[in-house]
């Protein structure tokens, strides 16, 4: 790695989420290192495709951050999210691609989209299975998250939902999906699907699971 790329996480000076725009930042600032992409980015926020995903945003951080109800933003769970950013957007098909190993929990989330009005298709991860002998891999079944992807793009989804992808398998899904895609389950076996949790432990009782020796 470079010595001057960016390193947002360890800025100490934070100038851009001041109001204090005249501090000197390290060079390694994006902004400063990048100011092509900054105006080159803030264009495409004029493109339709972008412009409505941003107008989708601010619809529901306009309920989220009510400031006439500012305790009720701590009620937003994900799914609220979701199911707030679909209405706003006019989204009517919403597709859910799931492992195999939460079908209940996704079975749960297509019932709750499914009584806010929506249609739902779903796949799991082994609709369409390979042999994996037939990609030179080992093993005895191979997930199939690109069939997933375009089964949804053929179904004409409005909006995708992941519901706990392996690594791997959620990349090759996003690269292959059409529609927009938001994760609301991230796998992680250890944690009950809570990987932020680990970073919280990671300098308490984690801390020998992530110490390199």
């Amino acid at each position: 790695m470079e010595h001057d790329s960016p390193q947002c996480v360890k800025c100490s000076i934070l100038r851009c989420g001041s109001h204090e725009k005249n501090k000197k930042v390290p060079s390694s600032c994006p902004a400063e290192k990048y100011p092509d992409l900054v105006k080159e980015t803030t264009e495409k926020y004029k493109l339709p495709e972008n412009r409505a995903v941003i107008q989708g945003w601010l619809g529901l951080m306009k309920k989220v951050l009510d400031p006439q109800k500012q305790n009720e933003k701590y009620s937003w769970t994900r799914i609220h999210e979701i199911i707030e950013y679909a209405h706003i957007r006019g989204m009517k098909r919403l597709g859910i691609a799931t492992c195999y190993a939460l079908m209940p929990e996704a079975r749960l989330l297509s019932d709750i989209l499914e009584g806010n009005g929506f249609e739902v298709v779903s796949l799991s991860c082994l609709c369409g299975e390979v042999n994996p002998q037939e990609l030179g891999m080992p093993g005895e079944i191979f997930c199939n998250p690109i069939l997933q992807a375009e089964v949804l793009n053929r179904e004409k989804t409005d909006l995708n939902i992941m519901v706990g992808l392996c690594v791997g398998h959620d990349i090759l899904f996003l690269r292959n999906c059409k529609a927009e895609t938001t994760p609301l389950i991230v796998k992680d076996r250890s944690l009950g699907h809570n990987p932020v949790a680990a970073l919280y432990q990671s300098r308490g009782f984690f801390r020998d699971r992530f110490v390199r020796t």
